[in-house]
C-alpha cells in the first residue's frame, strides 16, 4: 500500500508471495552482478597501472641496458688501444702487476757502471713500475677535443704531405700533452706559429702548433694531460685550430690510430 500524506486516495496493490519473492531474487542477482562487476573493474584497473609502470621500467632497463652495452664495447675498443699501444712500446701488459726490480737507488741520478745520466722523474712517475712508465710515455688519446679540418697525408698520397692532424677549435682552448715526457722546444716557428715538442724519451716526439699562449718552457717535465698550451691562430694559419702531430725515431706517423 501506498499512503500519501494528506487525505490523498491511498493506492494499494496485491502480488503474490511467489512473486514477491522473484522481485527480491532478482534484486539480489542484480546487486550482487554490481558488486561483481566492480570488484572485476577495480582489479582490472589496478592491474592495468601495474602494467603501465612495469612497461615504463622495461623500458628504463632496455635504455640501461643498451647504455651498458655501449659502455662495454667502449671498453673493449679501450683494451684493445691499450694493448697495440703497448705492443708499440714493447710493453708485456701481464707484467703490469708485478713487483719492479729496483736495479739501484732511485736517489742516485746515475746508474751504476752505465755513464747514463737519467731526467728526474715527476713525483707521478716515480710511484710507477717500469712497465707503467714506458707506456705512460706512448701518446695516447687526443690533445684536445675539436672538429678534425685536416687529417694526416703522407707525402706519397694524392701527391701531398700533411704530418698531423687539424683540430678546429675557438682561441683559449686548453691544449694537453698526450703522454708523459720532457718539453725540449717552445717557442716561436714563422710557420708553426708558438709551438711545443714533447721528447717522449722512447722514440716518440708530439709536436702542439699554432698556439696563442705557451705555458710551459724547454727543459720542464710535463705527464698525460697536463695543460701546456692555449690554442691559437699563429704562424702559418688562416683560422683557429691546433696542428698536433707524432713522431717515431724521427718519422712522422698517423695519429689517428694513437687517438680515443
Amino acid at each position: 500500500m501506498l499512503i500519501p500524506e494528506g487525505g490523498d486516495k491511498v493506492y494499494s496493490r496485491t502480488i503474490s508471495s511467489r512473486l514477491f519473492k522473484l522481485v527480491v531474487v532478482l534484486t539480489s542477482i542484480w546487486i550482487i552482478f554490481l558488486v561483481g562487476v566492480t570488484i572485476v573493474y577495480t582489479r582490472l584497473s589496478v592491474q592495468a597501472s601495474k602494467s603501465a609502470m612495469l612497461q615504463e621500467e622495461n623500458q628504463r632497463l632496455r635504455e640501461y641496458f643498451a647504455r651498458v652495452i655501449d659502455i662495454e664495447k667502449s671498453f673493449k675498443r679501450n683494451q684493445e688501444l691499450t694493448a697495440r699501444l703497448a705492443e708499440m712500446a714493447g710493453v708485456n701488459l701481464q707484467k703490469l702487476d708485478e713487483p719492479p726490480e729496483i736495479e739501484f737507488d732511485s736517489l742516485d741520478a746515475r746508474a751504476p757502471d752505465t755513464g747514463v745520466i737519467y731526467h728526474p722523474m715527476t713525483s707521478a712517475e716515480s710511484t710507477l713500475t717500469p712497465e707503467q712508465l714506458a707506456l705512460q710515455r706512448v701518446p695516447y688519446g687526443r690533445p684536445l677535443y675539436g672538429w678534425i679540418t685536416k687529417t694526416y697525408l703522407d707525402l706519397n698520397d694524392r701527391g701531398g704531405q700533411h704530418s698531423g692532424i687539424d683540430f678546429a677549435v675557438k682561441e683559449g682552448t686548453n691544449v694537453a700533452a698526450t703522454a708523459n715526457g720532457l718539453v725540449i722546444s717552445a717557442g716561436w716557428d714563422d710557420e708553426l706559429g708558438n709551438f711545443v715538442i714533447v721528447d717522449h724519451e722512447n722514440g716518440y716526439l708530439t709536436t702542439y702548433a699554432h698556439n696563442k699562449t705557451l705555458l710551459v718552457k724547454k727543459g720542464e717535465r710535463v705527464s698525460r694531460g697536463s695543460v701546456i698550451a692555449l690554442s691559437g691562430n699563429t704562424g702559418y694559419s688562416t683560422a683557429p685550430h691546433l696542428h698536433y702531430e707524432i713522431l717515431k725515431d724521427g718519422v712522422p706517423v698517423d695519429p689517428a690510430p694513437y687517438m680515443d
